[in-house]
């Protein structure tokens, strides 16, 4: 009898351990649940919405580079009539003039000055950049990390500075009457408001 006794008490003492390793490993079990969700991704269940990229035209692309003597494929020294440009006056400070104007789409790029034939483009549009990536917009303090010593000249009429770089005019939002000017009175921050060609 002591026996059986015995073995019983040895048979509830094993299961009672056996319950309390269960227990731990559930316990276990709650705590990673708890931390790495518990998701099965099948790939049959998941669905990948697909998402067009709209398209945004960026205008940057397509406007050609300021060449030496050309632009938007309008070449100096050509004939004006050979190009699409549209015929109106220019008021400034020295008087009014003839000129042709150059557009993309409703944008007015700029014009272009002559008789029969073309003789200066004059850019605003600050899409259009040189082959050095000068363009409406840029700081004299970049020109000069371009251009070391730039050849700098005020102009007594209207007093408009501009920088001169081989077939190239940078007009300046920055004016002064001395011809021969010292491009270090210049602030950097000034900005290119017109690129010539002549």
């Amino acid at each position: 009898m002591r026996k059986v006794c015995f073995f019983i008490l040895l048979l509830a003492l094993a299961i009672s351990c056996q319950s309390k390793n269960t227990t731990k490993e559930k316990s276990n079990s709650t705590v990673s649940n708890d931390t790495v969700p518990n998701h099965t991704l099948n790939e049959e269940n998941v669905i990948f919405e697909e998402i067009e990229e709209e398209i945004v035209e960026d205008d940057m692309d397509f406007m050609p580079p300021i060449e030496e003597q050309s632009y938007y494929g309008i070449e100096i020294g050509k004939p004006i009539k050979d190009y699409e440009l549209h015929s109106g006056t220019l008021k400034t400070g020295e008087g009014e003039f003839q000129v042709h104007y150059m557009f993309y789409k409703k944008d007015t790029l700029g014009y272009v000055s002559g008789e029969d034939l073309i003789e200066t483009i004059h850019i605003w549009d600050r899409r259009g950049a040189t082959n050095e990536g000068v363009r409406v917009g840029t700081t004299f303090g970049e020109i000069k990390d371009l251009f070391p010593l730039p050849k700098v000249h005020g102009s007594e009429m209207e007093s408009r500075v501009h920088v001169f770089h081989k077939k190239h005019m940078y007009r300046l939002d920055y004016y002064n009457l001395e011809y021969e000017l010292d491009h270090s009175r210049i602030p950097d921050s000034v900005r290119v408001t017109e690129i010539i060609i002549h």
